[in-house]
């Protein structure tokens, strides 16, 4: 979005400098030209007001201007909505704060839960809150364990990680947990 609005910014800024010098070399052609360019556009309303062409015209008007509505809307949300946090702030400390960055605590998860045994693949996603950290874990293992277990097991290590290692507030833990396919034989 930062890209998009730098170019829409610079493309508005050279239309205005080039707006406003044909202004102040030309002002009375530049009116002149603006109030026929008007009494054209007058014109061209008279022509879809009559009978034949009124709902051809009336229902492109409808969908071209909700088109350009819904366009609007949505990059007036997208300016507007809040960007994610990339850093989590650690729990109080004495003289101090710490702020962890989220790709840091999720690649110290990652590494930690890899070393357990029958997890494949790990993939945490951080999410930083007020009242702590959220985690949605999605784990590949081996088709053969204990899911109970193994989801216990998973729990303890972020547990640990989370709270006693990097000193952040554990939140609500999902663990979705996908097995590997069996081997061929």
């Amino acid at each position: 979005m930062n890209v998009f609005n730098r170019v829409l910014v610079i493309v508005l800024i050279l239309a205005i400098i080039v707006l406003v010098a044909v202004i102040v070399i030309a002002p009375k052609q530049s009116f002149e030209l603006g109030a026929q360019g008007l009494d054209g556009l007058g014109r061209y309303t008279d022509l879809y007001q009559s009978p034949q062409y009124w709902p051809l015209f009336t229902s492109g008007r409808i969908i071209v201007g909700g088109a350009l509505v819904l366009l609007c809307l949505f990059l007036l949300w997208l300016e507007l909505r809040r960007p994610r946090k990339k850093t989590i702030q650690a729990q109080k400390m004495a003289g101090g704060e710490a702020h962890i960055a989220i790709d840091s605590v999720a690649q110290r998860l990652a590494y930690n839960i890899d070393q357990l045994p029958d997890v494949v693949k790990v993939s945490p996603r951080i999410t930083g809150r007020s009242r702590g950290v959220d985690i949605d874990l999605i784990l590949e293992t081996s088709p053969d364990i204990d899911v109970p277990m193994k989801t216990e097991e998973v729990l303890q290590v972020t547990r640990e990680v989370i709270e006693d290692q990097m000193g952040l507030k554990l939140g609500k833990v999902n663990v979705k947990i996908k097995h590997a396919p069996y081997p061929k034989e």
